[in-house]
């Protein structure tokens, strides 16, 4: 795993931050003190294993301002390529989000594959480690740093070295040999303390006396028998193990009678059999070899004066490969250049087909060349199928506002009408009118009253016309601006979806209905104005008649209302010619608007036909049409210019198959070859120039093999020489002349041998016991009897034995029969109650045991099986870090220590060495373990300031290492150390801090 980007999105002191490592195996973050290097350790911590919940100690990097908690990591991994491994609190439980190439998506299954099932503590152990492990050093004493690098080696932190520390005090807690504070120690006092009081009690009682000096005689008197009872066991096991070696010491007497009648054979030669056999058994095959060369080089002598070449192809050989190797692309050429001229007749079909498209007689392909296909002139043919689109939207809208503005004033210019015809004629309205006036001269009184009635009615009119008109008035203005509001919400979604024409006729119109309302708004209602000028005059009138006659105020109310109705109708009728006149007056806007949009299509006219000359377009080609042209013409010239380039690929594979066939005819004809086409001449000729250099290859490996079988013969011939004088020295140190009395003499030389080795075992044996030492120079025959004498005492001793043991159960019964008293029962109550306690704390004891043996162990395994690896590596790694000083790491036999041996030969427990020194060896161990690790896991090492204390000289051969490992897997260190940055093998990232304006610092 290499880890390519840190994306942040809260995390400490950083928000939203990007962090592009540079594709190289290591990298260094530089920084001041908070800059936030161990936040960015942290966030590759969290991000790999999980983020910290609330109790832990890391959850402290949580952003306080309440960005999302989390971020992502973009990495490579072997066998899956980049991806991208994302974590966010709250999101999916917060598990990871793996994003896959190809747009696949895992999980945390994964994620755990990948980092080979590791948690976060173990890559803290092994893979990032800081000051922490070097200020451990720091605070142990001399006997404890060798005890503490040698944990350090088994799981890369102090875990272990704690654990057993842990153990260790839990088991002096617990217990001590001779202690009293620990709680096992105080409880087996409390223990024994209660048995004396049993005791105690048991002797108050007067019987109890005299069973118990008999039970304390029975338990002395068997002590006495059972030891009596292992010394005769031991004796008898002694008489065992002496008698066994009686054979022994009787077959050795045998054999040295037996060695003494075989003859003297201290000349023979040592193997000397074995090596007559090896010898004679190599001669044979010799003979044979050396048969088989002999006929070998007759019969190559033989073939060699069949093959004779025939020089003049061979002469011709580097022009015959050269034309062999060109037939290929010879060949090639000819298809392609068939392959051409079918792609091009194809292309002439599809070049035909685009241009009658959109061409009744097509132009030249000169004039389809120049025709300008630009982005620009397509950007110009964009705008104006987009203008013309426009214009057409334009038109639809202006035809069916003029079809309802001219069926508005129709229907108004009809009401008018109507109105006209149902109100009195000039004559008839006269008429009523002077006899109003008569009937109001003769009796004003009558008319007072009827003036009053009807003054009361026109008021009771117009508050009710005011009231309704207030009502009408708000209804209107709640759908005018419901109107207003769905309009301006078009508007901005045109604008936000880049729809300008659309948002150019919601503009329009909302301008003309703000106008209307304005006009609306101003506008007075006429019945309103009538009724309050009629109730004006009435009230004038009133003032200036009595109350009139009965009759006079009937006919006169009758012809008030006659006058009254024809006076609402001629209102009614002047209110209609209004609204004609207001719907006459849109007719003649919409009208300007026609002649605007002619305008404007004429413009777009005027700007098309440029175009359409330029590309020989008919002059009835629209606007809207002009697009897809503009594509078939586009193709039109790539196809044209794809044509182009084949037909000048094919001139030049015409020119360069022409000369070949020239050169080939050349060669072909100078080797005499015929054949039925080019290529299989050329072929022949191949052959032929193949068969002659098999010919002479076979020639020239028959000279080699006669050469090698020469040399091998006059080798086999020598070795046969030298096995032949082996053999006869073989048989000149044994004294003997043939061979038969050499196998004889090997015969007796193998018994005495034999008879040797049994001397020497049995030798052996005598000599490993101590029994046969200590009876050395006694009588060994007497052994049987004094075995069975033996045997026959102990057997006694086990019936005594017996029996006395008998007797003292006996006497125990009696105890127990007399300890059932009160006082006695309490005692052994208690006693019983602080055995069991003693008994649980005891088990208590005994699990802290066995688990610090467990990782006693488990120390002991990393010792015999995983140390002495790793040891190599820290050699290697800790003689590199200090410039050769330092040449070898041991680590003593039963010990959890190390010692560092100088270059002179002087010796150093790792207690012994200095501070920063210890330090080397503790990080030696750490890159020791981190390398043992990749062989299965190639995760990536992060070190924070880890060699702080070193010197220049040495911290240069860190950086060196560092640079080493990173070709194996990738290295981030973490420094706020200058001249680490400096002298650093790879890119460095600079984490900075500036002040803000309350003092604090934060990172940028």
């Amino acid at each position: 795993m290499k880890i390519r980007e840190l994306i942040i999105y809260g995390y400490g002191q950083f928000t939203r931050r990007h962090i592009v490592l540079e594709d190289a195996p290591a990298s260094l973050f530089f920084g001041q003190n908070e800059a936030g290097k161990s936040t960015i350790m942290s966030f590759i911590h969290s991000i790999l294993f999980g983020l910290p919940h609330k109790q832990q100690a890391d959850s402290k990097y949580e952003p306080k301002n309440g960005e999302v908690f989390g971020g992502a990591i973009v990495a490579e991994i072997n066998g899956a390529g980049i991806v991208k491994i994302e974590r966010v609190r709250g999101k999916a439980g917060g598990e990871a989000i793996i994003s896959l190439p190809g747009g696949r998506m895992a999980g945390e299954a994964l994620l755990r594959e990948w980092t080979g099932g590791v948690d976060k503590s173990f890559f803290q152990s092994v893979f990032s480690f800081d000051l922490h492990g070097l200020q451990q050093i720091e605070r142990l004493s001399e006997e404890e740093i060798g005890k503490f690098l040698y944990v350090t080696s088994m799981v890369g932190t102090d875990a272990i070295y704690k654990l057993e520390q842990k153990l260790g005090k839990e088991q002096d807690r617990l217990f001590k040999p001779n202690g009293k504070k620990p709680e096992l120690n105080e409880k087996l006092a409390r223990l024994k303390r209660a048995d004396e009081m049993v005791k105690d009690s048991a002797r108050r009682a007067g019987s109890y006396q005299p069973p118990l000096r008999e039970k304390a005689e029975a338990d002395e008197e068997i002590r006495n028998l059972e030891s009596q009872l292992m010394k005769r066991r031991k004796e008898q096991s002694y008489l065992n193990k002496a008698v066994s070696l009686v054979p022994l010491l009787t077959e050795e007497k045998a054999l040295n009678l037996e060695l003494s009648l075989l003859p003297d054979t201290s000349h023979f030669p040592a193997d000397g059999i074995s090596r007559l056999e090896r010898l004679l058994s190599e001669l044979d095959p010799l003979k044979v070899q050396t048969s088989r060369m002999e006929e070998q080089l007759r019969v190559l002598k033989e073939k060699a004066a069949a093959l004779i070449p025939d020089k003049s192809i061979l002469e011709s050989e580097k022009q015959i490969q050269e034309l062999k190797e060109s037939a290929g692309s010879y060949q090639s050429a000819v298809k392609e250049i068939r392959e051409l001229k079918r792609s091009i007749s194809l292309m002439d079909d599809e070049l035909s087909a685009l241009s009658g498209q959109v061409y009744e007689s097509a132009p030249s392909p000169e004039q389809f060349l120049k025709m300008d296909t630009t982005l620009k002139m397509k950007h110009t043919i964009s705008e104006m199928d987009e203008k013309a689109r426009t214009l057409s939207i334009q038109k639809t809208q202006l035809d069916e506002q003029f079809d309802r503005a001219k069926e508005a004033l129709d229907l108004s210019e009809s009401r008018f009408t109507a109105l006209l015809e149902k109100a009195m004629s000039t004559e008839e309205r006269a008429d009523l009118e002077r006899e109003l006036a008569a009937l109001q001269e003769a009796g004003t009184k009558q008319d007072a009253g009827k003036l009053r009635q009807e003054l009361d009615k026109v008021s009771s009119e117009l508050e009710r016309h005011k009231k309704s008109a207030s009502a009408n008035q708000k209804s209107r203005m709640a759908g005018f601006m419901l109107l207003f509001l769905i309009a301006a919400a078009g508007v901005i979604w045109s604008f936000s979806q880049q729809q300008w024409v659309l948002a150019s006729i919601l503009i329009v119109i909302l301008a003309a209905g703000g106008l209307f309302f304005r006009n609306w708004k101003a506008g007075s209602d006429p019945l309103a104005l009538h009724l309050e000028e009629r109730k004006r005059s009435l009230t004038e009138e009133l003032r200036k008649h009595t109350e009139p006659s009965a009759a006079h105020v009937q006919r006169a109310e009758e012809l008030k209302g006659l006058l009254w109705k024809d006076e609402q109708m001629k209102q009614m009728a002047d209110l209609e010619k209004l609204r004609g006149e207001q719907e006459e007056r849109a007719c003649d806007r919409i009208i300007a608007k026609y002649e605007e949009w002619e305008k404007t299509r004429f413009q777009l006219n005027e700007w098309l036909m440029p175009v359409l000359n330029s590309f020989y377009l008919n002059k009835e080609t629209t606007a809207s049409t002009l697009m897809q042209s503009f594509q078939l013409i586009e193709q039109y010239k790539a196809k044209l210019l794809e044509k182009q380039k084949k037909e000048e690929q094919m001139k030049r594979l015409l020119s360069e198959t022409a000369l070949f066939e020239e050169k080939a005819e050349r060669i072909v004809n100078g080797t005499g070859m015929s054949g039925d086409s080019l290529l299989q001449q050329i072929d022949q000729v191949s052959a032929a120039l193949r068969h002659e250099e098999e010919k002479k290859r076979a020639l020239e490996e028959i000279g080699r093999r006669m050469t090698e079988l020469t040399e091998e013969y006059e080798e086999q011939a020598l070795l046969m020489r030298t096995k032949n004088e082996a053999i006869r020295h073989l048989l000149d140190i044994s004294k003997v002349q043939d061979e038969e009395a050499f196998r004889q003499m090997a015969l007796h030389h193998q018994k005495r041998e034999a008879i040797n080795q049994q001397l020497t075992w049995i030798s052996r044996q005598l000599q490993s016991s101590e029994i046969a030492q200590s009876m050395a120079g006694k009588e060994w025959n007497s052994l049987e009897d004094d075995l069975a004498e033996a045997v026959l005492e102990a057997e006694g001793l086990e019936k005594r034995l017996k029996t006395r043991q008998e007797d003292a159960a006996m006497l125990q019964a009696r105890l127990e029969a007399l300890e059932a008293d009160g006082s006695l029962s309490e005692h052994l109550h208690e006693y019983e109650l602080q055995k069991e306690e003693a008994r649980a704390t005891a088990k208590e004891w005994m699990v802290q045991t066995l688990a610090k043996d467990f990782l006693l162990r488990t120390i002991d395994y990393h010792r015999t099986v995983r140390m002495p690896k790793l040891l190599e590596q820290t050699v290697h790694f800790f003689a590199r870090l200090t410039e050769g000083r330092y040449v070898n790491v041991y680590l003593p036999d039963r010990e959890q220590t190390f010692i560092a041996e100088r270059a002179d030969g002087q010796r150093f427990k790792a207690g012994e060495l200095s501070q920063a020194t210890s330090e080397q060896l503790y990080l030696s161990l750490r890159l020791a373990l981190v390398s043992t690790m990749n062989e299965s896991l190639n995760m990536p090492v992060l070190i924070d300031d880890g060699f702080v204390h070193f010197d220049a000289g040495r911290t240069t051969k860190m950086l060196d290492i560092l640079k080493d490992i990173s070709s194996e897997q990738q290295v981030l260190v973490f420094t706020c150390q200058a001249h680490l940055a400096s002298q650093f093998h790879g890119p460095v990232t600079v984490l900075e801090r500036k002040e803000v304006a309350n003092g604090h610092t934060q990172t940028v």
